[in-house]
């Protein structure tokens, strides 16, 4: 429509106005200003937010030509200069960052309402209810809001008008908060090209024809290339067919739109009761079923395999101590409902005093839905190949990419500096990333492919829905005597889940039978969501321990201390009873009243995983000291672990500290997955340092001719005094160290999945309370406090582990209460398009959460180091349902809580 002038962060820009453009592709595309982040672009995520003439507004929404004249601020333009607005150094403070892929959005909008809240009330702190009001219109998938919350009542108090008090926990928060932090979506090449996507919109199909010259025709496009494996087989609605790259995203959209394909398509198993009926389409036929992906974090371990049409099961034991326990399990059970069953949950006497709870527990797809989608930018050089991917994983996928294109490893390099949210979806090499490779491949130029969120909600990743009956027995005197465990997972054209298996974690000693199975449909293929397989397998033990305890009429408490002999969680019941209400706690729907309020308890545990290849290099320089390591943070705060470990241990100021990560290039560094990152890096870390001091000690030794010298705390010290780390490292520089991560003492980690995964001893464990609110006139549920205590050893970063137990609990409250992933029974397409309807935790459906480390457990770990991403998401469901028990005195079986349910008209 013409060239229009504008001001943006106070300087006059001129852009070029469109019907179709938005004001985000002017900040973005023209301006060149990635702070504000494409996302929902339906208004509904705020990552987009600029200040419009000082007010905060959707970018995604705004038309480009309703800017003209308009004064608009992006997060680059906050403060003046070096300085940071009040607002900026209240996020770095208070720790209000994880991956900040949301945080100039949330940066902004907290701006606005500080700049209000300012003029009308000075430095007066601003109620809680309103800085939520505010900010109600911006979405964090990490689930930082507590921390936002924070910071934004402190920069309204005036604690951080001045920058002394801001500093910061994180390594990268300043590039954060600044805008200023690269994300894959963010880069851009001079001559790149945007790639888009053809896919299926059959379920259950084969590819008959397929006539792309037309659409390689086209202006401005400049390669087509097929993905669709030999033979044609269509699996799910969305699976990638060709992909078509052009000078613009517009004009790829229009070319993969002219793209002409013929399906012969059939009837189609679109979920996990359809899939499980008689006579199902196959999903998979006995010669491919070998080419079915993982859905969990490692590679599918059954060592005999049993299909039975869709569903794939371990075979049965035939000898040893699981044949055993199976007929140990047979023996106890004098009575219950058959496996697979629907069955309320039920306590029945099973002869001589003793009881069956026996049930069947539901829960729904949770999608993964990081606010950086999938995305890779590619770019080919000669027979080198350089990757940015959107990745938790840069060494595995760099390893695939070489193996998938004959490649030497150092022909290729996967970089990710800054990763948007992954939570589990974004570990192998996935279909946006061969797109992109192909696409360059072809087209001599780098190639971006992004999916947009209509495609990450469908084939970004979701955890399996999945069926459980557990059923489980107790003695005259109240103990447990068996345990019982079926679960059915819905992994779409995944397998592997392992919710049984991570059920009998807890309440060791009593003879259990676990029995998994797969039940592959024609939708996407399930992934590995945070603490995988887990949330479902204690939201059906922990309600069945909670109902054994009300026929018994015992303390939930006390029953599980009773039957829990785990030391580590033992520790964890006794702080229950000293840092929780629980003492306090009612008889079960004691309250009148409409709304009525609930304590719930559960238990829960995970593996400790490692990574043992790791390594961690140390370059002592004329700038200080670097460390480098191939990992990559997505939000975790791996950087400032390592940068903690060398400040703290030769004195330094955290800014003198480089960390360098998200390359392959670098020393072997671990996958962001299975909360193995801080056990894996951390050690590795330490024992590079102390090999560094061994060499500072030795140069300064050798070039001051030191006598007695040694290591100390604060230096070398020495017959005449003490070397100061600072001077040795001066004084040594340049030079350089690489450390690995120890071996644990005891047996070695096992087992070994691959070479980037082995489980270690021991099994870190939480013990959850949470409070409930269930208002019985409309079966609504509101959490109003949770207290975790977690057994990890050693909190290495206090406040970053307390940051992530946080958006763990505000994860595991939308599982429980608000997400279900829906798919179109007839045709298998996902129904959801966006945030706008696809709910997620918001900043009001945030309750006060409490984290404690209770120490101690893991002696035998170097520095006591394990992870606890994925543990503080598995009791939060089971603790809801259990307080909701309480509340109202009726037990919940399916996830998420529907009003139907809780008002009793579920079927």
């Amino acid at each position: 429509m013409g060239v229009e002038r504008f001001s943006v962060n106070g300087v006059e820009r001129s852009f070029e106005s469109s019907d179709t453009d938005s004001a985000l592709d002017v900040v973005r595309d023209q301006i060149g200003l990635t702070g504000a982040k494409r996302v929902c672009e339906a208004g509904a995520c705020g990552a987009c937010t600029v200040l419009v003439d000082g007010a905060p507004a959707a970018s995604c929404l705004m038309p480009s030509d309703t800017l003209g004249g308009r004064r608009v601020v992006t997060v680059e333009g906050l403060g003046g200069g070096d300085r940071l607005h009040p607002v900026q150094r209240a996020f770095l403070a208070q720790d209000a960052v994880q991956c900040g892929y949301c945080t100039p959005g949330f940066v902004l909008a907290g701006v606005a309402f500080f700049e209000d809240w300012r003029a009308e009330h000075g430095t007066g702190v601003p109620p809680e209810s309103e800085i939520r009001a505010a900010l109600s219109g911006q979405l964090c998938r990490c689930g930082c809001y507590l921390r936002i919350l924070d910071a934004v009542r402190e920069a309204c108090a005036g604690r951080y008008d001045d920058g002394d008090d801001a500093v910061a926990h994180r390594h990268e928060t300043l590039e954060k908060v600044t805008g200023r932090a690269e994300y894959t979506t963010d880069v851009r090449y001079p001559s790149q090209l945007e790639g888009v996507l053809v896919t299926s919109p059959y379920a259950n199909a084969v590819v008959r024809e397929m006539d792309d010259g037309a659409a390689a025709g086209l202006p401005g496009v400049r390669a087509v290339v097929r993905l669709l494996p030999e033979g044609g087989r269509i699996r799910h609605a969305g699976q990638e067919i060709v992909a078509v790259a052009a000078d613009t995203a517009a004009a790829a959209r229009e070319a993969a739109a002219a793209v002409k394909i013929r399906y012969d398509h059939s009837p189609a198993a679109t979920s996990m009761d359809a899939a499980m009926a008689e006579g199902a389409p196959l999903v998979y036929g006995p010669k491919d079923r070998k080419s079915a992906p993982s859905a969990g974090e490692v590679p599918v371990l059954f060592p005999r395999r049993r299909w039975r049409g869709n569903v794939c099961s371990p075979a049965p034991p035939l000898a040893g101590r699981a044949a055993r326990a199976d007929r140990a399990v047979r023996r106890a059970f004098e009575e219950g409902t058959g496996a697979g069953q629907e069955a309320a949950p039920r306590a029945e006497g099973a002869g001589q005093g003793g009881a069956v709870v026996d049930g069947v527990w539901r829960t729904a797809g949770q999608s993964h839905v990081p606010l950086e989608a999938h995305a890779c930018v590619a770019s080919w050089d000669g027979d080198s190949l350089t990757v940015h991917l959107s990745t938790q994983a840069v060494s595995l996928v760099a390893h695939a990419v070489a193996r998938r294109w004959h490649l030497k490893s150092d022909q290729v390099r996967v970089l990710a500096d800054h990763v948007g949210g992954a939570f589990g979806a974004k570990q192998g090499l996935t279909a946006e990333a061969v797109a992109a490779i192909e696409l360059s491949r072809a087209s001599g130029r780098p190639v971006r492919v992004v999916l947009d969120q209509r495609a990450e909600l469908a084939v970004g990743g979701h955890r399996p829905a999945s069926r459980t009956h557990l059923a489980l027995r107790t003695g005259a005197d109240g103990g447990l005597t068996a345990l019982r465990v079926e679960a059915f997972a819905d992994t779409g054209t995944a397998l592997g889940s392992d919710i049984a298996k991570v059920a009998g974690l807890l309440y060791p000693g009593a003879p259990r039978t676990l029995r998994d199975h797969s039940v592959v449909s024609h939708r996407p293929p399930g992934k590995p969501f945070r603490a995988p397989s887990g949330p479902p397998a204690f939201w059906a033990l922990e309600q069945a321990v909670d109902e054994a305890a009300h026929r018994q009429g015992r303390d939930p408490l006390e029953l599980r201390r009773a039957w829990d002999t785990e030391p580590v969680r033992r520790r964890l019941y006794d702080w229950v009873a000293t840092a929780t209400p629980w003492p306090e706690r009612g008889p079960v729907a004691a309250g009148g009243g409409p709304v009525r309020r609930g304590l719930g308890l559960a238990a829960a545990a995970w593996y400790y995983y490692l990574q043992p290849r790791t390594k961690v290099r140390a370059r002592v320089d004329t700038e200080g000291v670097e460390i480098s390591v191939a990992t990559q943070e997505i939000g975790t705060g791996c950087r400032s672990l390592l940068v903690s470990v060398f400040a703290d241990g030769l004195g330094l100021a955290p800014g003198e500290v480089r960390a360098r990560i998200g390359d392959s290039r670098l020393t072997p560094g671990p996958l962001a997955a299975g909360s193995s990152t801080t056990a894996s890096l951390v050690p590795a870390a330490h024992d590079t340092l102390d090999r560094l001091r061994r060499r500072l000690l030795a140069t300064a030794t050798r070039e001051l001719g030191l006598r007695a010298a040694a290591v100390a705390l604060d230096g070398i010290r020495h017959a005449g005094g003490t070397v100061t780390w600072r001077e040795a490292l001066r004084l040594a520089a340049p030079t350089e160290v690489t450390g690995r991560r120890p071996r644990d003492r005891g047996r070695r980690p096992e087992p070994w999945y691959s070479p980037f995964f082995g489980r270690g001893q021991g099994a870190p464990s939480i013990v959850q309370v949470t409070e409930v609110e269930v208002d019985e006139r409309f079966g609504l549920v509101r959490v109003v406090r949770t207290w975790c205590g977690l057994a990890v050893g050693r909190a290495v970063r206090p406040v970053l582990a307390t940051t992530q137990c946080h958006g763990a609990v505000i994860q595991s409250i939308g599982q429980t209460l608000y997400e279900e992933r829906l798919t179109d029974p007839a045709t298998g397409l996902t129904l959801h398009t966006s945030l706008e309807n696809y709910p997620i935790p918001g900043i009001g459906d945030v309750p006060e959460i409490t984290v404690d480390f209770v120490p101690g457990g893991f002696d035998h770990v170097a520095q006591q180091a394990v992870g606890l991403a994925e543990l503080a998401a598995l009791a939060t469901p089971a603790s809801i349902g259990n307080a909701v028990f309480h509340a109202t005195g009726r037990r919940m079986r399916s996830l998420p809580l529907d009003p139907a349910q809780l008002l009793g008209e579920a079927e």
